[in-house]
């Protein structure tokens, strides 16, 4: 049996790790960048009769969606819910703490939770890479029942020189990869730099065959 001392010890080891753990994932590496990554819902208007509402874990406890974008930090994992506007409005959900927001989306019967899991962040790539950034487009094709049924259509993809690229889901669980067009630097890097290279071992080969 472990004394209440070491026990004490242990927590205390597990808390900190859980601390670096989530402060070593917010580390980029060097050469890298973060691409960040927004939603937005498109059809949004079509069901006027619901509030819309984004929770995720650890946060945002409860967020209102309309058809802007949105995004959120890049650990979380969020869900849309679904309040009919009139219960919306009954419970007061706007002025509930969060451990009872949490409860109300979770277990109330009124609630139309998706079937989606959305992530924070797109990913990291290089620091060469132009990608900027990334905004998945959302469908609601359905509420039924406690089921409300949302689907990703597109994802467009944000470079620094202001160019954008749209590509289609074919597959729910799979996101298109962007065609990764080459900046002006790593153009110049990559294609006319070896050139010129190639072109003055040329030269010099012919001069010294010639003399």
């Amino acid at each position: 049996m472990l004394s209440s001392k070491y026990v004490h010890i242990i927590i205390l080891l597990f808390i900190l790790a859980s601390f670096t753990g989530t402060s070593s994932a917010d580390v980029v590496n060097p050469g890298e960048k973060t691409i960040s990554l927004s939603y937005q819902l498109t059809n949004i208007q079509d069901y006027p009769d619901y509030v819309f509402i984004l929770h995720g874990t650890p946060n945002p406890s409860m967020e209102v969606l309309n058809s802007s974008q949105f995004n959120f930090y890049k650990l979380s994992t969020c869900s849309i819910y679904a309040v009919p506007r009139t219960v919306f409005d009954s419970v007061k959900l706007d002025q509930m703490n969060e451990t009872h927001v949490e409860q109300f989306l979770n277990n109330d019967s009124r609630v139309v939770r998706s079937n989606l899991q959305l992530d924070g962040i797109y990913g990291t790539v290089s620091d060469s890479n132009p990608l900027q950034s990334a905004l998945i487009t959302l469908k609601i094709n359905s509420i039924q029942g406690n089921d409300l049924n949302i689907e990703k259509t597109s994802i467009i993809y944000s470079y620094e020189n202001g160019q954008t690229e749209e590509k289609a889901f074919t597959n729910q669980d799979q996101t298109p990869e962007p065609s990764n067009p080459v900046s002006w630097g790593d153009y110049i890097y990559f294609i006319i730099l070896p050139i010129l290279a190639l072109a003055a071992v040329i030269f010099i080969l012919i001069r010294r065959r010639s003399n």
